[in-house]
């Protein structure tokens, strides 16, 4: 049974997070962890709110620390409650001390993490993507799932292949961690230089690969610079779509100079995207 963990600020609840969490432990039959990143240094409240004239009020502080008890408790009676609706096995983690730092730590017992991409376990507003989900993305010990602000129900896989090892461990590591997709169409989307020819990287093992797990298949081959074909590529889809690509790392020199390519994705268009990446 695979162990798929959800992370849930529970001061912030993420009901779409919730939803594919749900869909995709009851279709794989798989341990459903919720793990609530309950951060002692994070709260709901930020401290101006408790200055006075008199100096800080700690009657209100109270009251906002019971507020904030009683969110994460009803976040967590919601979970609970859901999963029990769907028969699903379960567990919940309370996680206390730094939220990355505890994610990351149960990322390495997991198989499979479900977040929401708004998350931030911050006050202030950040831009996309946030301190926490960047290094989330960057540091995590299993496949993510990275959900959108609304859920979808997936009707169609989106394969990005640049030929690169990393990006056919992604797939792979879909394959085996979610085989109740392997039904669904998937699109196989690579993108070239403008001097290079239209084949397919390793076009026959690739496609021969392909076909042992998925009855429909279609490959496309652009031209041009992958972020801006992609992105023209993909507005022509729905958000029914899950889009499947591979490292997020890169170099320090080159993150100066662009996005990683699920930055991208997450701004411009509200489908689930699984990453996964060799860990560095």
């Amino acid at each position: 049974m695979k162990k798929i963990i959800a992370a849930f600020d529970g001061l912030n609840f993420s009901e779409s997070n919730l939803k594919y969490a749900l869909q995709i432990a009851e279709l794989e039959k798989g341990h459903l962890t919720g793990v609530f990143l309950d951060d002692r240094t994070y709260t709901s409240y930020k401290i101006y709110d408790l200055v006075f004239e008199e100096g800080v009020s700690e009657s209100k502080m109270s009251k906002l620390r019971h507020e904030d008890q009683d969110k994460r408790k009803a976040a967590t009676n919601k979970f609970e409650q859901e999963c029990v609706i769907h028969k699903l096995n379960f567990n919940v983690h309370h996680d206390k001390n730094y939220a990355i730092k505890e994610l990351i730590h149960e990322s390495i017992f997991a198989d499979l993490l479900i977040v929401s991409r708004q998350e931030s376990f911050t006050h202030h507003q950040e831009k996309f993507p946030s301190h926490f989900i960047k290094e989330t993305l960057l540091s995590a010990q299993c496949p993510i799932l990275l959900t959108p602000e609304a859920h979808h129900i997936t009707e169609k896989i989106i394969f990005l292949y640049d030929g690169h090892p990393d990006s056919i461990l992604a797939l792979k590591m879909f394959v085996y961690l979610l085989p109740g997709f392997l039904n669904l169409p998937i699109e196989v989307i690579s993108v070239k230089a403008m001097e290079d020819n239209l084949h397919l990287p390793d076009g026959f093992l690739m496609k021969e690969w392909i076909k042992k797990y998925f009855s429909k298949s279609e490959f496309v081959v652009l031209k041009g610079i992958p972020d801006l074909e992609i992105v023209a590529h993909l507005q022509r889809e729905q958000s029914s779509c899950m889009v499947v690509l591979g490292s997020y790392h890169r170099s320090g020199f080159s993150m100066w100079l662009r996005s990683s390519m699920a930055d991208v994705l997450a701004k411009n268009f509200d489908m689930p995207l699984f990453i996964s990446h060799q860990s560095k």
